[in-house]
């Protein structure tokens, strides 16, 4: 085998590696949306603006992201895109303030969420609470 073919099944091995680990991943490690309807319940709390709303909703979503670009308006949410995914910058039309350390906290039922938005699935009585916390 010269070396030009070589290089080329290292390359479909590698290619193969990753579709594999990919695979793997959405099929045993990545989280699972839940069908069907749910009720779930978001908090927004911005202390320094004096805001603590409750909003109730009944969807079809699976996860959390899908719901929050449904009420977009409503929620006044934004979003940044990082390489790893989504993040929340806004709530109630207030943008966190970088400068100043700020971000918006995710818990699920009162505990710290472990990953964004868009990873986070809706189950029927959850509540999601969005607090501007500084780091």
């Amino acid at each position: 085998m010269n070396s030009v073919n070589k290089k080329m099944v290292a390359i479909v091995v590698v290619l193969l590696l990753v579709v594999g680990i990919y695979w793997g991943y959405r099929a045993f490690i990545a989280p699972k949306g839940e069908e069907g309807k749910k009720h779930v319940t978001i908090q927004v709390v911005i202390s320094k603006e004096n805001i603590d709303k409750t909003f109730e909703y009944d969807t079809e979503h699976q996860f959390l992201y899908e719901l929050l670009k449904e009420k977009e308006d409503e929620l006044g949410v934004s979003f940044k895109s990082f390489d790893v995914g989504v993040m929340v910058t806004g709530m109630m039309n207030y943008i966190a303030n970088e400068a100043e350390n700020e971000y918006f906290h995710i818990t699920v039922n009162g505990e710290d969420a472990t990953a964004g938005p868009q990873e986070i699935p809706l189950k029927d009585g959850d509540v999601y609470r969005f607090e501007l916390r500084t780091w």
